[in-house]
């Protein structure tokens, strides 16, 4: 009986019983039930693998049931859209309820309420409904089938998908194939940031890698300002300029050159770790050379022996056959010896790659690594020439690893490279680092960092640097000749070439005698015979050489090129290069770049040849900066050269003084005429000249050092003993006049001869008077001393032979050429007398931490152009920052607590509004002060802040970005990195952002109340009056410990420090001088505020008219119609004037009392003096008894006054 379901029905027609004998599973699965759709998803494989059917068999299975697995799928489509049950209608209208037409309804039935709407998410036939049957088909039929288990499923590598939600706008809106690409990737970024950063770290093959990240970030922001990483450093560096320390270096030097290099910290690693050990067994049991070549050449432990085959090694780095060539210097590329030079060995028959071009490949050794050639024909194969499989081939191809990587790094050719190693690991072994060591070592790294940076800032070639740390090459390459052929016999211009041979020439030519070897240099080198003649001895003392003349040999010429190349590169001319060593450092630093150069293996206190260039690029990088030409700065800081009498400059000098100062000289006469008694048969001024130090016989006012107060107390001292003894005891009581009188005299005088010298000066040196007096301060001079000089020199020297005498001894010419260099920093810098001032007061220790005043070197001058280069970066005037560097300076000490935050903060937020910076700015720069208080207080500090200011401005950065970067250290620490990355991203933009502005203001740091206890005080008196100041923060919290400081006209108050509660109590003690006082109090670094204003009176109560101080009054009677002139001084009992005091007149008549007496006024107020004056008459005659009363209960009369009466006309 045939089966009456369809699935067997087919599997009978389809297979033949022998083959359905065969394939009993499957005939079996139907009979139980079994779904044809899950023997068509399973497709041609899954029937081969669960029922062992063919797969010719599976497929004619297959395409049966595909066809009845479509039937049955599309019956059970419509059978859904139908229902059985007959639906209650709604009543028919119109045409419809009269006839029962075909309708929708009555057709199909359809069942609406189980049907969902158009284009709804859930339907069978919706988008959806493809996208989840999409993926049920790659996880069942794509996956599950897969075996290889490099590829990634979809869900690993769209970890996006899954977690999308899929509503309505993400179905049918439009979206744009980028809002679909960001979040793919965004997800793709944000998984395990980590775990990716650190496996570029780790990578280091192909040999462009390792990659980090963060370096790479840093670097390319550095980059895109036109700046290095390096630069960053310098800028925050405590100790920058290196070139004021003695050995050009400071241990921040180090990571500065590090960035400079590019190269970032984990490819310096890479370059400095350690050499691999052969046979070393590493982790994993694996030998250490195995791990080597899979991590650095991608060989794996079958074919890491394969390296030694040129093409499995050229695939391994990227190399072509031109490029092994470079890189082995063999072939096309093969060092030649210059035949111009006499060398110790004879020519050998294989290439010397180990002595030129690939020197570090072969840690100079010979014979070098090079091709090799097996086999024949097909079979032939090229080969180095070392085996990776043994410890001397392990070097090689270590040396190649990090040889090839920053070949690719620096970007330049293979033999270039090669001769920035060798050269710096020459120089290195003679500063003390084994001779047989040549690998890269942390200070081939710095080597390598200056080089970046002369590159990129000079345009430095290669082979000049090369020359700079070690010496000329004197091999050529392929068909080019070597550096020293090029330099010196490439021309054609001599008949004989320039051969370094050992031979011999002069130091100093002799006249008229040319040397064909002086000759070539000097046409070489672009040098007139004087350089020639100025290097050459020079070099001589730096080689130690003390004959009059030098050897012909490669160090000597190269300490020739290097004296000419460097300071040419740095736009300086080889002269000024010497004189510029020779003012930084002296003779030390000289012989350093002028003899075999070196680089110290260990921390040395002589500096090494990386110092010295370093140097001499900043400080000629600090003269451009301030338009310094670096001549003229060596002039000015070097000891002043004496000046020749006879030039017009000082000829009118001393013509002007002795013009004018004769009238300026203190006279007897003088003293005479200003009412000073003479003395019997003796002259004043010889008397002053013998018994004082204040003025000189001649009449010349000598100068004192100190303030103006110290030398007024001091000439009256002198000249109160000087009329003592000339005038004896008989003018005791008009002494302290007469004193006066001629203290009046000397003080004229000597404005006289200061008024003198300052014009004359001014004239002299160009600058403005009050500048040249206080230049003559500067120069350890005063203006007695100068007069005095000027007055002692003969007049007769300034003709005739004279004129060409040594000037050395003079000391009137060595005074005017100290002023002379001087007056041209004031001029050149514009310095104001201000300035001066405050420098020779205090500033040069305060500032500079400079015990001589009068010391002028290159430390003085660069923080002089700090200074100046401040004011210019400032709209406000220059005087608001030197009262700042005054106040700061003059806090007391010590300070802390409250006192010291107030401070900090408020000479944060002066600063901030000196340079128009952020508050926050300044902070942040202020923190990094090597000091316990964060408060900029001299130069260095204001460098270090100014050069933050300007670079925050050149890169759009904020202050604590620029620390990050420049704070990078030189060995690894990844979070330091990541904060700086990080940071730095955020300064780019493709619109410049404007720099943060001031926004501070010092009264939003504390609040502060005055309240006074009264507002009345008597002078002269104990009485007082108590101010309470009372501080708060801006929280409200307050401050205990901060002195206030008060300062007032009538009085004194005593400074003190606030209370834990925040409250001080002043105590205001009142002079003898009577007025209205308004008192000013202040904090540290605040601005002064007024205090309530206060009346210091007199005692209203205690009004006292002492009779001594009444008018006398006419003895005789006052004839008619004239008055009397009455005055009386009105005191308090303290004897306090009664100024402005209210004060009446008053009369009592003695006779028969019909008399009157008329007050011109009768009532009227006391003047400044305390004198109430008035003018009594009398129109009827008689005595009367004239009172005064002051306001009060005070009356004091006068003697009774007898007025005429006036005669009756009949």
């Amino acid at each position: 009986m045939a089966d009456s379901r369809p699935a067997l029905q087919l599997l009978n027609q389809v297979f033949s019983d022998q083959q359905l004998t065969h394939y009993a599973t499957l005939h079996t699965y139907l009979e139980e039930g079994g779904s044809i759709f899950t023997l068509v998803e399973k497709g041609v494989q899954g029937l081969v693998r669960d029922f062992g059917v063919s797969a010719d068999d599976a497929r004619q299975l297959l395409r049966r049931l595909n066809s009845m697995a479509i039937y049955l799928r599309r019956q059970f489509i419509e059978h859904t859209l139908y229902g059985s049950a007959k639906e209650q209608r709604r009543a028919s209208s119109g045409l419809l309820s009269m006839v029962q037409g075909p309708s929708f309804e009555l057709l199909f039935n359809p069942q609406f309420d189980s049907l969902c709407p158009p284009q709804a998410l859930e339907s069978f036939a919706s988008p959806v409904a493809y996208l989840i049957e999409l993926m049920r088909w790659i996880e069942q039929r794509i996956e599950a089938v897969s075996s290889d288990a490099s590829k990634l499923p979809l869900h690993d590598r769209r970890k996006d998908l899954k977690p999308l939600s899929i509503d309505f706008n993400a179905v049918h809106q439009s979206v744009s194939s980028v809002d679909i690409i960001v979040p793919v990737l965004e997800k793709f970024i944000g998984l395990l940031p980590e775990e990716l950063e650190q496996a570029m770290i780790e990578a280091r093959y192909p040999n462009g890698l390792p990659y980090f990240q963060h370096w790479v970030t840093v670097d390319t922001v550095a980059r895109h300002h036109g700046l290095s990483v390096g630069s960053f450093a310098q800028s925050v560096s405590p100790s920058f300029p290196y070139f004021f320390q003695t050995q050009a270096w400071y241990s921040d030097v180090g990571p500065a050159l590090a960035h400079a290099s590019r190269l970032g910290p984990y490819q310096r690693r890479l370059l400095t770790e350690p050499p691999v050990e052969f046979e070393g067994e590493g982790e994993g049991g694996e030998y250490e050379h195995m791990i080597f070549y899979m991590q650095n050449f991608g060989a794996d432990a079958l074919n890491w022996q394969d390296l030694i085959e040129v093409p499995f090694f050229g695939e391994r780095t990227k190399l072509d056959t031109q490029g092994l060539e470079a890189l082995l210097s063999v072939r096309g590329f093969a060092p030649v010896r210059s035949a111009n030079v006499t060398y110790s060995s004879q020519v050998p028959e294989e290439p010397e790659s180990g002595r030129s071009g690939s020197v570090y490949l072969n840690a100079n050794a010979h014979p070098a690594l090079h091709i090799t050639g097996r086999g024949e024909g097909n079979l032939f194969l090229h080969k180095l020439s070392v085996s990776p499989g043994n410890a001397a081939g392990l070097a090689h191809y270590d040396r190649m690893n990090r040889k090839l990587r920053l070949d690719q790094w620096l970007a330049l050719p293979s033999e270039q490279v090669d001769a920035l190693l060798v050269a710096a690991i020459k120089a290195e072994v003679r500063g003390g680092a084994p001779a047989d060591n040549w690998w890269i070592t942390e200070q081939v790294v710095h080597a390598l960092g200056l080089f970046q940076s002369l590159r990129e800032r000079c345009e430095c070639p290669v082979n000049d640097f090369v020359v700079f740390i070690d010496e000329l090459s004197i091999y050529g390459r392929g068909e080019a000749l070597s550096q020293f052929d090029q330099l010196f016999n490439g021309q054609g211009d001599y008949r004989d070439p320039l051969k370094l041979d050992g031979g011999t020439f002069p130091i100093v030519p002799a006249p008229e005698v040319p040397d064909l070897t002086v000759s070539q240099l000097c046409s070489a080198l672009g040098i007139d015979l004087q350089t020639y003649n100025y290097l050459a001895l020079a070099i001589a003392n730096a080689h130690g050489i003390d004959g009059d003349s030098l050897p012909r040999n490669l160090a000597i010429v190269s300490s020739f090129y290097r004296m000419v190349k460097l300071p040419r590169l740095l736009g300086i001319t080889p002269v000024e290069g010497v004189l510029l060593l020779t003012v930084l450092g002296g003779e030390l630093w000289l012989n350093g770049l002028a003899g075999v150069p070196r680089i110290n293996s260990t921390t040395s206190d002589s500096p090494d040849v990386l110092n010295l260039i370093h140097a001499m690029q900043l400080c000629v990088d600090w003269c451009a900066d301030h338009d310094l030409p670096v001549l003229w700065m060596v002039q000015q800081v070097s000891p002043p050269s004496a000046l020749d009498a006879s030039r017009d400059a000082e000829g009118r000098l001393f013509e002007q003084l002795l013009n004018l100062l004769p009238g300026a000289m203190l006279t007897h006469s003088a003293i005479l005429m200003g009412g000073v008694p003479a003395m019997a048969g003796a002259s004043w001024l010889e008397l002053l000249g013998m018994q004082t130090t204040l003025v000189e016989s001649d009449g010349l006012v000598m100068s004192r050092t100190g303030t103006e107060a110290q030398y007024l107390d001091f000439a009256r001292r002198e000249l109160d003993y000087a009329v003592t003894i000339g005038l004896g005891e008989q003018y005791e009581l008009e002494r302290p006049a007469i004193v006066d009188r001629l203290l009046a005299v000397v003080l004229e005088a000597r404005d006289a001869q200061v008024s003198v010298v300052k014009e004359c000066l001014a004239v002299y040196t160009g600058i403005g008077s009050e500048q040249a007096l206080e230049v003559l301060a500067w120069a350890n001079s005063t203006v007695s001393r100068l007069l005095r000089l000027v007055l002692e020199r003969d007049l007769s020297h300034l003709e005739g032979s004279v004129k060409r005498r040594n000037a050395l001894a003079d000391p009137l010419l060595a005074l005017l050429a100290d002023v002379r260099r001087r007056s041209a920093v004031v001029a050149k810098l514009e310095l104001s007398a201000e300035v001066l001032r405050d420098y020779l007061d205090y500033g040069h220790k305060a500032w500079l931490d400079q015990d001589d005043k009068h010391a002028f070197t290159v430390r003085t001058l660069y923080y002089l152009t700090t200074l100046n280069r401040a004011f210019e970066l400032s709209d406000q005037p220059a005087q608001t920052l030197l009262d700042y560097l005054r106040e700061v300076n003059a806090l007391p000490s010590p300070i802390g607590g409250h006192a010291l935050r107030l401070a900090e903060q408020a000479a944060s937020i002066r600063l901030a509004g000196f340079f128009d910076w952020s508050v926050q700015e300044v902070r942040e720069c202020v923190s990094r002060f090597q000091s316990a208080q964060k408060i900029l207080k001299n130069l260095p500090q204001l460098d270090l802040l100014m050069r933050v200011r300007v670079l925050a401005a050149r890169t759009g950065m904020d202050a604590l970005t620029i620390f990050l970067m420049g704070g990078l250290p030189e060995e690894i620490n990844k979070p330091a990195y990541k904060a700086a990355a990080e940071h730095a991203l955020l300064s780019l933009s493709e619109s410049d952002r404007p720099l943060v502005t001031f926004t501070g203001d010092l009264k939003q740091l504390v609040t502060v109340t005055c309240n006074p206890d009264k507002s009345t005080v008597v002078a002269g008196t104990d009485e007082t009056i108590t101010f309470t100041v009372t501080l708060m923060d801006s929280d409200g919290n307050p401050l205990s410990g901060v002195n206030v400081y008060w300062s007032a006209e009538l009085g004194t108050v005593e400074t003190k420090a606030t209370e834990p509660d925040g409250v001080v109590e002043a105590v205001y003690k009142p002079g003898k001088v009577t007025g209205w006082d308004t008192p000013q109090f202040w904090l540290d670094l605040f601005e002064r505020e007024y205090a309530p204003t206060v009346e210091v009176t007199i005692d209203a109560k205690h009004i006292a008219i002492p009779s001594r101080y009444m008018s006398p009054v006419p003895l005789e009677a006052v004839p008619a119609g004239q008055e009397v002139e009455l005055y009386a001084t009105i005191k308090d009992v303290h004897g306090n004037i009664a100024k402005n005091h209210l004060t009446r007149w008053l009369s009592r008549d003695l006779d028969d009392g019909g008399g009157t007496v008329v007050y011109r006024p009768d009532q009227s107020y006391t003047n400044q003096e305390g004198v109430a004056r008035t003018f009594v008459s009398s129109p009827t005659g008689g005595k009367f008894q004239i009172s005064v009363a002051p306001e009060g209960s005070v009356l004091a009369n006068f003697p009774p006054i007898i007025f005429e009466r006036e005669e009756q006309v009949p």
